[in-house]
């Protein structure tokens, strides 16, 4: 089980190569926070993966970003290594990501955050989120339903960062 600080940037469920370099899926990969000597937790996805259930840290030996990011990890040397493996998920801890400016946050800060009604009622939680390649969805938690938002001014016209507090107008129908 994963440490509550630690944030999932993406995961591996292909080898690139012979020479024991991975294919790693990044949810950002335009604005990585991986790079060379990075200590990462790595939690399998299933019992076919060799790593511990509860995930192993590797250190990140060379990773190249392009078309795919291409990640060797200090210790695996070879193709065998990489597909036993495999899948995992990759995580990092929170407080390895760079500072932000006033008003300024992480989308997965908002994990755990309070929604309520624009008169203040509390609704529920967000759960999680995702991006669907035209824009951030948040995962609401409310009233034990799950309800997914794009993360617009419409649906969400006002957060509290510090009370880590989100306003929500839910559509009509719901």
């Amino acid at each position: 089980m994963k440490a509550a600080n630690m944030v999932e940037l993406g995961f591996c469920k292909s080898p690139h190569g012979i020479k024991g370099e991975f294919s790693f899926s990044l949810y950002n990969k335009d604005s990585s926070v991986l790079k060379k000597k990075t200590q990462v937790l790595l939690v399998p996805h299933n019992k076919s993966s060799s790593i511990k259930p509860e995930g192993e840290y590797f250190e990140i030996s060379q990773i190249k970003f392009g078309n795919k990011v291409i990640a060797r990890l200090t210790g695996i040397e070879d193709r065998n290594q990489v597909e036993a493996m495999i899948p995992f998920s990759i995580h990092l801890s929170r407080d390895k990501f760079p500072a932000l400016g006033e008003g300024e946050f992480y989308y997965f800060d908002l994990i755990g955050f309070q929604v309520v009604g624009d008169d203040g009622k509390e609704l529920g939680s967000v759960d999680n989120f995702y991006e669907n390649n035209d824009q951030l969805i948040l995962v609401l938690k409310i009233n034990n339903e799950i309800i997914e938002l794009p993360y617009v001014d419409h649906f969400f016209p006002a957060k509290d960062l510090a009370k880590k507090i989100l306003v929500v107008n839910l559509p009509e129908e719901l």
